[in-house]
């Protein structure tokens, strides 16, 4: 695991540990104390298949791009954000950031959404019976690995907190 400073630097390093064939952004907006992590996928839509996205625009382009983000905000902050804009909108505990084993549940589930995303893009292009591609987060799976983290870390609750500036 990347060993950080702050939770903006751990999460700017922890993009470039995964294992992932797209490009990861990550943008931190100081004013709202969030940061957006911007997920993009690139396939090969070989058979030039129509492809309807979310906003009804048509396409057979030889290269599919996907985009879906993941909020990180601060749960001590008033939302000013729609969680349907979102994968998934996870929060921090104000200067305190996260714990030790919230960050390594990410970065571990985070993996697994980006290797399942790959596969099912590939399938959805593919496979004429699948009709929609969608990013999956489930939280009772990251929970789960929290909770695995909390007992097998050395120091689970040591904080990766947010960064002063």
């Amino acid at each position: 695991m990347v060993e950080a400073a702050d939770l903006n630097s751990f999460l700017k390093e922890t993009v470039k540990t995964l294992d992932f064939d797209g490009d990861i952004f990550v943008n931190w907006n100081k004013k709202d104390r969030q940061f957006e992590m911007e997920l993009t996928f690139y396939a090969e839509n070989k058979e030039a298949t129509l492809l309807t996205d979310t906003l009804g625009v048509e396409s057979t382009e030889p290269v599919v791009t996907f985009i879906d983000e993941i909020l990180i905000y601060d749960k001590n902050r008033e939302k000013n954000f729609d969680e349907d804009d979102y994968l998934v909108c996870l929060p921090y505990d104000g200067k305190n950031g996260w714990s030790l084993a919230e960050a390594k549940a990410f970065v571990s589930y985070l993996q697994i959404v980006l290797d399942n995303g790959e596969s099912d893009l590939l399938d959805f292009l593919t496979d004429d019976e699948k009709e929609i591609f969608e990013l999956v987060w489930s939280e009772d799976e990251y929970k789960k690995i929290i909770e695995s983290n909390m007992l097998s870390l050395p120091n689970p609750n040591n904080r990766i907190k947010y960064p002063k500036f």
